[in-house]
């Protein structure tokens, strides 16, 4: 067990020598007993659990916290294990370095929860009705009188909600069940002579927990309006990840796409995007019927992965909106010519390129477009001060996690499961403040076609938007969600803002000490052995001039050429070591909150045993005409593309034709033929290379019969084609 930090913003008063240990040690005893009710965990007696450290002034706070006062240099000892901060409200309306307390901490600390102590006589303060709360001195001056009164605060801060009424009503409730699932509990299981292997390695919490929906006292993920653990529990992730509304979703971030793009675009409307974005956007836009334009694509073909789209291309795409009319609906003889109402990104990228997401918002909004962050493969970045840009010019500080209560995106989507502590599928969906504000007032004229979107009663209505997202949610949910995943979304959210801090902190350094290591073990510089953000982006401009930023917690090992990297792939294999992803040249190994300091050790084994096979590659190979693959506007709308009357035909006789299916390749994992594209000759190419190297299974999509030539793929018959083909154009 470890001790976690209060920090205390405090001054000093003549009595601190004695009150100061009795707040730590009674602060302390209600969280032994908050953690043995909510987490069924037995703190023992022999140390304070919650180290309590005063701050004099608001100006020592960064010196306090962060490395030499540097939010990039990382926390100090106890600054990484801080869970709580308090503050005396006579202190309360202070300045941190010229910045008001109150937004200092909503840039650096915005997860952890706040409270004011209030003293008697002194003036009244107001606080943010989220993330903040009052209590009175004497509270804490008498700890052992106030014991209750301290632990629901600390339940009101750290409390799984769903999970511990799931917990009582497992172990202490359920009786004989006459419902689903059929399991029952398990005793499916374990009655069989057969299956009780299966029951004892999972463990029985684990079916005796798989409910049904029909468990009313739960909530039913179908019906989040109504007041239950569930809707408590999703109602303190949005208090904890800083949004206006958030949403548990059980079978991913696709999910999370398709529903969120169904209610937020209409059938026709442009949406502008990354062409290399995740394929549950490409089947998000089919399903909602929107438009795609997409955004230039920047293939890196040294390295085989996709870079970031420049922030100078997003301008320039948004600027085009000036001159743009309102939409018109398509037909054949009315092409479509409608003003863009979303723009997609995905950030970070595979490989850890963060947008500035501030900039990018800035742009949307002048331009009257959404902007929505496909963000699965960073949901952590709100729980540590290291995702922070500060403005040379300005020293205005920003947040790299795309919802947050400064600027940034107006929708965010995270694969919870993908860095976080919850099961495979669990993912959330998080609405911003802001976009509750564009939302509901008038002040903004370009988002009048939003306003009249959702709509009640003539005025832009938040409540009409979230009956809508509800409504196109329950298209995707199952009805019998699992409920062990929900139980892990509920609690992968109190872990970050309890020891968030902590477990970004330590996972940030061992990630520098590793590629500090390696490096002196090859003896060459770091950046010719793991990719940068200019290695990945491209050297032709200033990428982190722009505010682009590479999360080093993807760590991207450069192999020296193709041989290089598939004899490293052996070795890793031969140790046990899986990593994320590969392409020919480089490996992706990915550092999530479950990483632990010895993964580290074994893998620098690997890489000290196989030091001469750790390099920049040492020529531009051929990318196997990826870029000019990956290319190209539809010319049929893709949903009308995906449910018209297709034919087979073979993969090398579809030059020409129109793609009504996927084919998605895996490397480099991005669709190349997409409903509504018409096919080329290096569409084509681009595939039959990836069969003769990785095999027909390595391309989703593509039909044949016993894994052998001819390999077919379905296209508009030329009927159809003529007829749907209706000249979509973003120009008016």
């Amino acid at each position: 067990m470890r001790s976690l930090t209060v920090i205390w913003l405090h001054a000093s008063r003549e009595d601190d020598a004695r009150h100061l240990p009795v707040v730590e040690h009674g602060m302390s005893d209600a969280f032994r007993d908050f953690c043995a009710e909510a987490f069924n965990v037995r703190m023992p007696l022999e140390y304070p659990p919650l180290k309590l450290t005063t701050v004099s002034s608001a100006d020592a706070l960064p010196d306090a916290l962060f490395i030499d006062g540097d939010p990039s240099r990382g926390m100090t000892e106890g600054g990484d294990d801080i869970c709580l901060f308090m503050v005396d409200d006579a202190l309360y309306s202070g300045s941190v370095r010229g910045v008001l307390l109150k937004d200092w901490l909503k840039t650096y600390l915005p997860a952890i929860p706040k409270v004011v102590v209030t003293y008697p006589g002194n003036a009244p303060v107001v606080v943010p009705q989220r993330r903040w709360s009052k209590k009175g001195a004497e509270v804490l001056a008498n700890p052992a009188v106030h014991h209750e009164r301290i632990v629901h605060l600390f339940k009101s801060f750290w409390l799984p909600r769903f999970w511990s009424a799931m917990r009582q009503y497992v172990q202490v409730k359920a009786g004989t069940n006459w419902h689903t699932p059929g399991h029952n509990g398990g005793n499916a299981f374990s009655a069989s002579p057969f299956l009780r292997g299966l029951h004892e390695a999972f463990g029985s919490m684990i079916f005796r927990s798989d409910l049904s929906v029909s468990v009313e006292s739960l909530g039913d993920l179908s019906s989040p309006e109504v007041q239950t653990p569930l809707s408590e529990a999703q109602k303190m992730s949005s208090e904890i990840f800083g949004s206006a509304l958030s949403r548990y979703v059980t079978n991913g971030t696709s999910t999370s796409n398709k529903a969120m793009l169904m209610t937020l675009l209409k059938p026709g409307e442009v949406v502008l995007v990354d062409r290399n974005c995740h394929k549950s956007v490409h089947h998000a836009i089919v399903t909602s019927g929107a438009v795609p334009h997409y955004l230039p694509s920047r293939w890196n073909a040294r390295l085989g992965v996709w870079g970031p789209v420049s922030l100078a291309d997003i301008e320039a795409e948004l600027a085009k909106t000036a001159t743009m009319p309102e939409r018109r609906v398509p037909d054949a003889s009315s092409p479509i010519s409608s003003r863009p109402r979303l723009l997609i990104l995905t950030t970070c990228t595979y490989e850890g390129v963060l947008y500035p997401v501030w900039e990018v918002a800035r742009l949307c909004e002048r331009a009257g477009v959404l902007f929505y962050a496909d963000e699965a493969w960073a949901a952590y970045m709100g729980f540590h001060p290291f995702y922070t840009h500060t403005d040379p010019v300005t020293g205005l500080a920003m947040r790299y996690n795309a919802v947050n209560e400064r600027a940034g995106a107006h929708f965010a989507v995270q694969s919870t499961h993908k860095t976080m502590a919850s099961f495979s599928q669990a993912s959330m969906i998080h609405v911003s403040t802001r976009f509750k504000q564009l939302l509901e007032e008038d002040a903004s004229p370009q988002f009048r076609w939003l306003r009249r979107r959702f709509a009640l009663n003539g005025h832009g209505s938040f409540e009409k938007f979230t009956h809508d997202l509800h409504e196109f949610l329950r298209y995707w949910h199952s009805t019998s969600p699992h409920y062990p995943f929900l139980a892990t979304l509920d609690v992968a959210g109190v872990q970050m803002r309890l020891e968030g801090m902590k477990l970004i902190d330590e996972r940030l350094k061992w990630a520098a000490e590793f590629r500090a290591r390696v490096a002196a073990e090859c003896g060459l510089p770091e950046e010719e052995c793991f990719a940068d953000l200019t290695d990945i982006a491209g050297g032709d401009q200033d990428w982190s001039g722009a505010g682009f930023l590479k999360d080093p917690l993807k760590i991207v090992l450069m192999l020296r050429s193709p041989a290089a990297c598939a004899a490293f792939r052996k070795a890793l294999l031969k140790s046990h070591i899986q990593w994320e992803k590969a392409t020919s040249t480089t490996i992706l190994f990915l550092v999530t909150v479950g990483t632990a300091e010895e993964h580290f050790e074994d893998l620098f084994r690997v890489c000290r045993l196989n030091r001469e096979l750790i390099g920049c590659p040492t020529q531009v190979l051929d990318d196997g005409g990826v870029g000019g693959a990956v290319a190209g506007q539809p010319v049929v709308l893709p949903r009308d593309a995906a449910l018209c009357d297709g034919e087979f035909v073979t993969l090398e006789s579809s030059v020409g034709r129109i793609a009504s299916q996927f084919l998605v390749p895996y490397p480099p994992g991005i669709p190349v033929f997409v409903p509504g594209l018409r096919i080329t000759e290096a569409m084509v190419s681009l595939v039959k290379g990836v069969i003769e190297t990785e095999g027909v299974a390595a391309v989703h999509g593509l039909f044949c019969r016993g894994g052998h030539a001819p390999y077919y793929v379905e296209v508009l018959n030329r009927d159809e084609g003529k007829r749907l083909e209706c000249g979509i154009t973003l120009v008016p």
